[in-house]
């Protein structure tokens, strides 16, 4: 991808929308640099109350190495832009769905935590059964801003990913937010959340779930860059993880 076009683009994605559709106002650096760059392209879609949604893919270098195959979620809930503009913001190596649930005009969007995996007709719900179970990832990281919470956490379904990578991350977002008791939270796949979109141990190969949550005390800016930072970082000692796992 070119380096200055993506800096141009996501340098102009804007923090809030007073007026208009915002989720779609915030995509619109996206389309862009996906229609000029050779490495991002817009992924599959779903059209929901009559809109289409976008996902985007971003395809990184090719090495030799079996690639890394990831999905990050962002507005699980429809009114949750920040994770979102989040999202827009790092998309890199990933299968990007900025807009997870979209606001519905008509009635309450379905709950992201409660209504997968038991054949719901929800477009969204469907869309992301599918992607999911069919993209054989290695792994799926939800964003979700304006939590009521007391601090940054990450909630992840798996303790090596916990111990090896995640504590490693920390420092920067401590900077910007307070961090929450347990900041990282390690929760297994469990029958009482085997409706959620993070439930995926009945997927094959099974990938691993991993929520980062900011706090709604906190300032817009400050969640926004917590979560960009934490993205980049997990990526970072992620593949680090991988390439020691290859060489045992």
């Amino acid at each position: 991808m070119d380096a200055a076009s993506s800096s141009f683009a996501l340098e102009n994605v804007p923090s809030h929308h007073p007026d208009g559709d915002a989720a779609s106002q915030t995509l619109q650096p996206l389309d862009a640099l996906a229609a000029q760059s050779r490495n991002l392209a817009k992924w599959r879609s779903v059209v929901v109350d009559g809109r289409i949604v976008p996902s985007y893919v971003l395809i990184g270098p090719r090495t030799g190495r079996v690639p890394i195959r990831l999905a990050l979620l962002g507005g699980t809930r429809g009114s949750d832009l920040l994770s979102t503009i989040s999202i827009v913001k790092v998309l890199l190596a990933l299968f990007g769905y900025p807009l997870a649930d979209p606001g519905r005009t008509s009635q309450t969007g379905p709950d992201f935590d409660t209504s997968f995996w038991k054949d719901s007709s929800d477009p969204a719900i469907h869309f992301f059964e599918q992607e999911l179970a069919a993209d054989k990832l290695d792994g799926m990281i939800a964003v979700r801003a304006n939590e009521p919470i007391a601090g940054f956490q990450i909630r992840v379904s798996s303790r090596v990913i916990a111990t090896e990578v995640l504590w490693h991350l920390l420092e920067l977002p401590q900077k910007l937010l307070p961090l929450a008791n347990e900041p990282i939270q390690v929760v297994p796949h469990t029958e009482n959340a085997k409706h959620s979109f993070a439930n995926l141990g009945h997927l094959c190969p099974r990938p691993f779930s991993l929520i980062i949550q900011t706090p709604k005390s906190a300032p817009s800016e400050n969640q926004i860059s917590a979560i960009a930072f934490s993205v980049k970082q997990f990526l970072l000692h992620y593949r680090s993880l991988v390439r020691q796992a290859e060489r045992m």
